[in-house]
């Protein structure tokens, strides 16, 4: 049993996941890549960002949402007015509710910002050329002085 081989359907290199990665981690639940049908059709790498930029920036509003949600509700229950024991345990229970799901969406932003910054660092690869073409002409540098205080001391 062969595995297909599939070329490559982009137009530019890219700087993120490609789709075929995307198709293999469908079933992982741990990661926070957008994995609409969209994004695994063969588009181009800009409508291929953009999509996934669009899903990212939705994801990061519902779970802002959720967070400045909780928040005012957290500040709805701190009323100081007259409350029997009833409303008191209602509201505390509330609160303990919101607070779990703030916590989660919190949770969720940090594991979004962490994969976020695992891409960059993953799929850049100017910084790393810049810093060896920088490595590069130092070392030449250096050993063109070299060279030269070794003809003037051969001299």
């Amino acid at each position: 049993m062969s595995i297909p081989h599939h070329p490559p359907s982009t137009d530019v290199r890219r700087r993120t996941t490609q789709p075929q990665t995307l198709q293999q981690a469908q079933t992982s639940t741990t990661t926070h890549l957008p994995l609409s049908s969209a994004l695994l059709n063969d588009l181009d790498s800009q409508a291929s960002l953009d999509n996934m930029e669009a899903e990212l920036n939705k994801t990061v509003d519902t779970e802002v949402e959720v967070l400045a949600e909780g928040i005012v509700e957290l500040v709805r229950c701190a009323v100081i007015k007259d409350k029997d024991h009833f409303r008191v345990s209602q509201e505390a229970f509330a609160s303990k509710v919101r607070t779990e799901a703030m916590i989660r969406s919190a949770q969720s932003l940090l594991s979004l910002s962490h994969t976020l910054k695992l891409l960059h660092l993953f799929a850049d690869t100017c910084t790393p050329a810049l810093a060896r073409e920088a490595t590069v002409r130092e070392l030449d540098e250096m050993v063109e002085s070299a060279k030269t205080e070794l003809g003037m001391a051969v001299v």
